[in-house]
């Protein structure tokens, strides 16, 4: 598998991008560490290799719409949306980018920037419908097509397709009849899951070479079963504000999740995995945390939200088992594996997807301190979370830029030093809440592509000077879209959705990408165009 991913790097791979940017301020010491090293020989101008991935990404409920076309059944976001109060303005997906209709025109949109490379995510109550006499989700023929329709025409466009099974939209009959992701051990819940894998990886399977079983599994369980801001709400739904009162659900969610993954890991790898020879990956997000003190508490505390954050995920599918340090906070209330469930996940991924946006500095509660209290998940930790002074913030209140977080926490999770996960990485998911408000701002919104350019920079110094094997980096994201709680009052988009006329105008970083995310024989350094 190894040996196959390299040449596919090698055959669908292309190049990059530019040097640290402008306009944001750090210390001297943070300037340091991110100076550029001289270009290696054989490289792209800006140092990246050859081979390196470039791609943005979008999800399912975030710009499909369409949700009566094609046979779709309802997911927990349409009723979320749909509950007055739950998200800004009221939004809903109802229309969102109209991706269904549209998805042609947004491939060329893709070919228009040179996007060679292009994640998005399933709609489970798009492919499958829950029949109720059988009591089981069943294949949907009309919304296979359409993703049969969408793999084709991206393949046509020279664009190679990255494949996420679940981002968050569970089908609304499965968390209402079957229990959800909420009920303790619920082994039909990892059934249905591997079921429905099972079905997109024989249906396109062909067509391709890198799955993720879950994204950001962190959000949906944490803003969705422990804050309460996300999709369900809590369970049962809360009717005012969070958090929620159910304090270990969310831990429930997290083992229910990893099993499923496993279930679908292991179908893939025994019936599909020898024939189609694509990879399975889980997209893992993480908000790094740094010590904001040298205190020896604080220290420990920056490395317990570590392991809270991206550990609590990633550490079963290396060791089949938690962090110690969850163990040691939660005791009984965090769930246990069987020898036959860690046997399953463990080595179950191929390539380890993380996504990243902010960092934080983090001290330890000092004694008659609570720490933090904004959900059951962060209480748990004894800490306190915060961002540097000076740091520039983006639309979200949750988003600061602070670039060599990036690096930082790639060495965290697959450097040379102590590294946790020994193989290929990639960056799925990295982007900036433009704060530009309408179209002709956006064309002019120099932060969203200085973000852009600072982190992919930091990118490059961890490949490159540390050594760590991040094998491409993904955007997010293709267009602005329906951002969740926030409706579409955030925009991630390299491309100005304007959602009453669906028209769809280039931002500063569209075009930015255009010019920097490729490699031809012109830009490459110790290579002559032929």
């Amino acid at each position: 598998l190894r040996l196959w991913w390299a040449a596919s790097l090698l055959l669908i791979g292309v190049g990059v991008g530019v040097g640290v940017g402008v306009g944001v301020r750090y210390s001297a010491a943070d300037q340091a560490a991110a100076a550029p090293t001289t270009t290696q020989v054989g490289a792209c101008s800006n140092g990246f290799p050859p081979a390196f991935i470039w791609g943005l990404g979008t999800s399912a409920y975030q710009i499909e719409g369409g949700v009566n076309l094609t046979g779709r059944q309802p997911s927990i976001w349409d009723g979320f949306a749909h509950t007055p109060g739950k998200t800004s303005n009221g939004d809903t997906g109802d229309v969102a980018c109209d991706h269904v209709r549209l998805f042609r025109s947004d491939v060329e949109l893709m070919r228009s920037i040179g996007l060679r490379h292009y994640r998005f995510s399933i709609s489970w109550s798009r492919v499958m419908s829950w029949d109720a006499a059988r009591r089981r989700m069943v294949p949907n023929e009309p919304g296979l097509r359409f993703y049969d329709a969408l793999l084709d025409a991206l393949l046509v466009a020279g664009i190679t397709p990255y494949v996420t099974l679940y981002h968050w939209d569970l089908p609304q009959a499965l968390h209402t009849e079957l229990g959800g992701w909420h009920t303790p051990y619920n082994a039909r819940m990892h059934a249905e899951f591997a079921r429905y894998a099972a079905l997109c990886f024989g249906r396109y399977g062909g067509r391709v070479l890198f799955w993720a079983t879950f994204n950001e599994p962190w959000t949906f369980a944490v803003e969705g079963y422990s804050l309460g801001q996300k999709a369900p709400g809590c369970v049962p739904t809360l009717t005012g504000p969070g958090p929620c009162p159910d304090g270990d659900a969310v831990y429930v969610v997290g083992h229910n999740v990893l099993l499923a993954h496993a279930a679908a890991a292991e179908v893939y790898r025994r019936e599909y995995q020898p024939s189609q020879r694509g990879l399975i990956s889980m997209s893992l997000n993480c908000e790094f945390s740094l010590p904001l003190t040298p205190a020896r508490e604080d220290v420990a505390a920056a490395e317990r939200a570590n392991e809270f954050y991206l550990g609590w995920w990633l550490q079963p599918l290396l060791s089949g088992d938690y962090p110690a340090v969850m163990r040691q906070y939660l005791g009984a209330r965090l769930p246990t594996f069987s020898r036959a469930q860690s046997a399953r996940l463990q080595g179950s991924i191929d390539v380890l997807g993380l996504n990243h946006y902010s960092t934080h500095l983090v001290r330890a509660a000092r004694p008659r301190e609570q720490g933090d209290q904004w959900c059951g998940w962060i209480a748990d930790q004894q800490l306190y979370s915060s961002y540097g002074a000076g740091w520039p913030q983006a639309a979200s209140a949750w988003e600061r830029a602070y670039p060599p977080g990036i690096r930082l926490l790639l060495n965290w999770a697959a450097g040379r030093a102590g590294a946790r996960w020994h193989g290929d990485v990639l960056i799925t998911e990295n982007g900036w809440g433009c704060n530009s408000a309408g179209a002709a701002a956006a064309a002019r919104d120099a932060q969203q592509r200085e973000y852009l350019t600072n982190y992919t920079e930091q990118v490059r110094l961890a490949l490159i000077e540390d050594g760590v094997p991040v094998r491409g980096y993904f955007g997010w994201s293709l267009l602005d879209n329906f951002e969740w709680n926030d409706g579409y009052s955030k925009r991630f988009g390299l491309f100005y959705v304007d959602y009453e006329t669906q028209v769809r105008t280039p931002k500063l970083a569209a075009r930015w990408w255009n010019r920097t995310r490729h490699c031809s024989a012109e830009n490459r350094d110790g290579i002559s165009p032929s």
